[in-house]
């Protein structure tokens, strides 16, 4: 009985709190500054938010700003940077930068497409222990024609060749200044290694942009058609993307009202660098449909 007491005394403080963090997002929402006012104190703190939450508190509060942001922008009329302040960012930028990373579009773009569809869910995860967690609800989207710098590669999907592209690729995007916090990057695979054996695939690495540069060497530019897609969101590291390839086409989790377009399947990077852990990977993955 004492334990349940005590169980319902910390749900009953814990949801005050998030209460009072939603009311609060521009305000001092430090882990000190929430344990004084929640009542609980520094060494239960952490532990009992988790349990009531499923997450950390940190993950939970960027998660009701971003969520509050999409409201503000969707329905609101007010200027980017008076959403940045009242959800509790320093700047514009970093609202921006927090915003695209976890959307995957930028607050602009979001704002100028009435009927862009955020994808937050995670379809797919790869955990620490190599075990693929499928929770698929994918979403339906429809992509422009994009321009973009590419190379095209002929070997195994993410073989050596395919890595020393990326290289390359990187060192243009770096000496034409097409680098920034908001890079699209992305690969287009138009083989099926099963079909054409995995040494003769192709693809290509590309990055979108809409500034003109000249290019030389292997680096081209091209245009690839838009058109309908099941969106799939996997985290986790990119070695075992095959193994989402494998969950997805196995298992034939395609919507049922689409039949599969003859197309090639795109891959989205959507936080691609050195700085983040290979487990924090996000990777967008187009499978193309009627």
């Amino acid at each position: 009985m004492l334990r349940e007491q005590t169980h319902t005394y910390y749900e009953q403080k814990a949801e005050l709190l998030l209460q009072y963090i939603a009311n609060h997002l521009d305000g001092d929402l430090s882990v000190k500054t929430l344990s004084d006012i929640s009542g609980i104190s520094l060494f239960h703190f952490h532990r009992v938010m988790k349990a009531a939450l499923g997450e950390t508190l940190g993950s939970y509060i960027d998660r009701v700003r971003l969520d509050t942001a999409v409201k503000l922008i969707r329905y609101g009329d007010i200027s980017f940077t008076d959403i940045a302040l009242r959800i509790g960012f320093k700047d514009l930028s970093a609202f921006s930068k927090a915003f695209t990373k976890e959307f995957g579009i930028s607050p602009n773009d979001f704002k100028a497409d009435k009927n862009a569809v955020l994808n937050t869910h995670i379809d797919y995860k790869m955990t620490g222990t190599q075990k693929l967690v499928v929770d698929v609800k994918p979403k339906i989207k429809t992509l422009p024609d994009r321009m973009v710098y590419y190379i095209r590669v002929k070997g195994i999907y993410g073989g050596l060749e395919v890595i020393k592209a990326w290289d390359e690729l990187g060192d243009f995007i770096v000496m034409n200044k097409l680098d920034g916090w908001n890079l699209n990057l992305f690969s287009v695979y138009y083989d099926d290694g099963d079909v054409v054996g995995v040494e003769n695939t192709i693809s290509d690495v590309c990055i979108a942009s809409k500034k003109m540069v000249s290019v030389s060497g292997r680096i081209a530019v091209q245009n690839i058609p838009g058109g309908k897609y099941a969106v799939y969101r996997y985290k986790g590291p990119y070695d075992y993307l095959w193994d989402v390839y494998d969950a997805i086409f196995r298992d034939g989790v395609y919507p049922g009202d689409f039949k599969l377009r003859d197309a090639p399947i795109v891959e989205k990077y959507l936080n691609l660098s050195h700085k983040v852990k290979p487990v924090n990977l996000l990777t967008e993955i187009f499978i193309p449909i009627e």
